[in-house]
């Protein structure tokens, strides 16, 4: 093992920026070592080399097709079980027609993406999901589509008995044009078990699948769920893997750590995550996002959504680059009742305010204009 104490800051950034990856032994002796504004400070340098003063976002669209899911995770507010079908009224799915009206809204508001996710529903049929996305093209030609998690994929095919691969060539050929990087919560299977359930995928079967789909011309973004029962050794391990998984097969066209929101969660109510992590935490995890994994995915997304807008303009002075988007109409992190929104003009003034210069972007990270 690596013996990292006294390395400073300076030395971390010299390391890094000479093409020296950062190994699990290296991150746990930069967290012990260096305190939180050295991190931020690190996180900070670091960006400016690797990307700049520009801060990027999109316009984007959250159209959420249904909440009946067979997985019930503990960490999700929601879902509906997809058991309950017809004896609740909770549940929803959306009509082709519906979504279709969705995409008029998201026209109306000059949406560049529109994100589409639900929940496991094994009463949609491969049909459903490529007339879907048909409708959306066909309403919005020029928008581009960001469908699904990978484990949304990963079920559609097992429960429509379809291969993976042929599952996503028949939705790249029905207009999907990137996959949303969701559902990886956390690959260490000792913390996966306490937040998923066994019908979500393992994380090794994330990253494989990812691989397979990033081969098939389908990019996508990666993601991270923490501030519940992770350590820092699996905030870590998981970080490495994305990065080793990105080096293998590149496709990932950001990283976005998502905070875990406790609030209608049936872990809140089990009582093992009472209240959300601390604002401490999450400049950390942005800081160590960008000296792990920023020389492999550059582009550092701040969920403004689940950290809040003041946080946020933080974290970007810590290692963050990228507010991710709009997220009109989003539904998954508003059901824990954090019904954030967010205007483009307040986006940019967020940005403009620490010194750093707001533009929009596309889904893969093209430019379409400073502000």
């Amino acid at each position: 093992m690596q013996n990292t104490k006294n390395y400073d800051s300076e030395y971390w950034q010299e390391s890094i920026l000479s093409g020296n990856q950062i190994s699990r032994n290296d991150a746990m002796g930069i967290l012990n070592d260096l305190d939180l504004f050295q991190l931020m400070n690190l996180g900070s340098r670091l960006t400016s080399v690797q990307v700049g003063d520009v801060v990027t976002y999109a316009v984007s669209y959250n159209i959420n097709y249904s909440n009946y899911c067979a997985a019930s995770c503990p960490i999700c507010a929601f879902y509906v079980p997809a058991k309950l079908k017809g004896k609740t009224d909770r549940g929803y799915e959306l009509s082709v027609e519906q979504v279709r009206q969705e995409t008029l809204k998201a026209k109306n508001l000059n949406a560049t993406e529109i994100h589409i996710v639900g929940g496991f529903n094994p009463y949609l049929g491969m049909d459903y999901y490529e007339s879907v996305f048909r409708a959306v093209k066909s309403t919005f030609p020029e928008v581009t589509l960001k469908a699904l998690t990978i484990p949304e994929i990963d079920f559609i095919a097992k429960t429509t008995g379809n291969s993976l691969k042929e599952t996503v060539m028949r939705f790249r050929d029905a207009g999907m044009d990137a996959h949303t990087g969701g559902g990886a919560e956390i690959f260490d299977p000792d913390v996966r078990k306490q937040i998923t359930t066994p019908e979500k995928i393992s994380g090794e079967k994330w990253l494989e699948d990812a691989k397979i789909i990033h081969s098939l011309g389908i990019p996508g973004n990666s993601t991270m769920t923490y501030g519940h029962v992770e350590t820092w050794e699996s905030i870590v391990d998981h970080m490495i893997r994305l990065r080793d998984n990105q080096l293998g097969v590149p496709g990932f066209l950001s990283f976005i750590p998502l905070k875990f929101s406790p609030d209608n969660t049936p872990l809140q109510k089990m009582g093992k995550v009472v209240y959300p992590g601390s604002g401490e935490n999450d400049l950390k995890v942005i800081s160590m996002a960008r000296i792990i994994l920023g020389s492999a995915i550059k582009n550092i997304s701040v969920y403004w959504v689940a950290i809040g807008k003041l946080l946020a303009q933080i974290a970007l002075d810590a290692g963050g680059s990228d507010l991710v988007g709009t997220a009109f109409s989003e539904k998954i992190f508003g059901a824990t009742d954090r019904n954030e929104t967010a205007t483009t003009q307040e986006i940019n003034y967020l940005i403009k305010e620490i010194g750093r210069i707001p533009a929009q972007r596309n889904t893969f990270y093209d430019i379409l204009s400073y502000f």
